[in-house]
């Protein structure tokens, strides 16, 4: 696993304040060059809350700030959480990157949704749900659901097994997504992986294993000291239990410090664990949220395709196309087939 560049047992103060400085340069030329998408998007805006805004009281500092959060939210096709669209403003340059203009933010988006500026489904939270188990109005419901869901496993015979290993809760949807497409698992650590957590995976792994296949796992995280102990911890559980499994970091990679502008929210002093990651990768840190969400779902994509047999996948995709033919046809007949087995059962009698 690669994390970033170490030298000398660390990155050296110098080297930080390269790092810190060319974040600062990045983010002031993003800042630049969407001045004017900005300028032009929040103009539009202004028309659209202006009136709105006025019978409520809004500042125009507000008008424009509901703006740019529409403009972050335009720009994604999938939705996003809260504090991924306040990173989004940070890096453009909108907000500070304070807890203040966080809670700002997250007051502003409330009230826009319920005033219906903004589609309640372009924000997700998921930490967050509901269980309930499944239940149908009756046997027609539950041909017709298994047609929806059917899918074939991708990796039952797969020579190697990719698993997705995430760090926060938060970005489960747009991972997901992503996994959804290749039938590939994602494990949500939300933050610091339980005993019990830790063994089920590695069930799961050995499975895998004891089946001649090889397990890769790609870890996303955040790029804290937080971060890398709950990396470092789940890999240290999996082993406990016997698990094999090849590991690596697809994000945030210290590279993304400056290829992707992140913003560096620095390291907590309380932090225990703030001191050894301060000698290797200065004051640098940042949250996996900050990242492009498309960026994300590329990496994700990318990992499974270069372990997935395409050849394979093809042939598996039109078998489960015949398939699911098949089980639209029982649904769709489903109650011709019933209302004919009930006459012939009456005939009997």
């Amino acid at each position: 696993m690669v994390l970033g560049p170490v030298s000398g047992g660390g990155v050296s103060s110098t080297e930080g304040a390269r790092v810190i400085r060319r974040s600062q340069i990045a983010r002031r030329d993003r800042v630049q060059e969407t001045a004017a998408k900005l300028a032009a998007y929040e103009a539009g805006a202004k028309l659209r809350h202006a009136a709105v805004s006025e019978r409520r009281g809004h500042r125009a500092s507000t008008i424009a700030l509901m703006g740019a959060v529409d403009a972050v939210l335009e720009s994604y096709a999938v939705p996003v959480s809260t504090r991924q669209v306040y990173y989004q403003l940070i890096s453009r340059g909108v907000v500070a990157n304070a807890e203040r203009s966080y809670e700002q933010v997250q007051r502003l988006i409330v009230t826009m949704r319920r005033a219906g500026d903004i589609a309640h489904d372009k924000i997700v939270d998921r930490g967050r749900t509901k269980h309930q188990r499944p239940g149908w109005d009756g046997a027609a419901d539950v041909m017709a659901e298994l047609h929806s869901q059917y899918r074939r496993d991708v990796w039952s015979a797969a020579e190697t097994v990719v698993m997705i290993g995430l760090e926060k809760a938060a970005l489960e949807g747009v991972i997901a997504e992503a996994a959804d497409a290749y039938g590939a698992s994602v494990w949500t650590l939300r933050g610091f992986a339980s005993e019990s957590f830790g063994y089920e995976w590695s069930e799961e792994i050995k499975r895998h294993t004891e089946n001649g296949q090889r397990v890769v796992v790609a870890f996303f995280g955040d790029f804290d000291p937080s971060g890398l102990a709950i990396e470092a911890d789940a890999k240290e559980k999996l082993g406990r239990h016997g698990a094999v499994v090849e590991w690596a970091r697809h994000g945030l990679l210290w590279s993304d410090f400056d290829e992707h502008r992140l913003v560096n929210v620095g390291v907590k002093d309380g932090d225990s664990r703030t001191a050894r990651y301060r000698q290797t990768f200065g004051a640098c840190a940042a949250e996996l949220d900050a990242l492009d969400p498309t960026e994300l779902h590329r990496r994700v994509t990318r990992v499974l395709e270069q372990h997935v047999d395409r050849d394979a996948l093809a042939r598996l995709r039109r078998a489960e196309s015949a398939e699911k033919a098949s089980l639209a046809l029982v649904a769709n007949n489903w109650t011709a087939a019933l209302a004919g087995a009930r006459a012939a059962n009456e005939v009997r009698q």
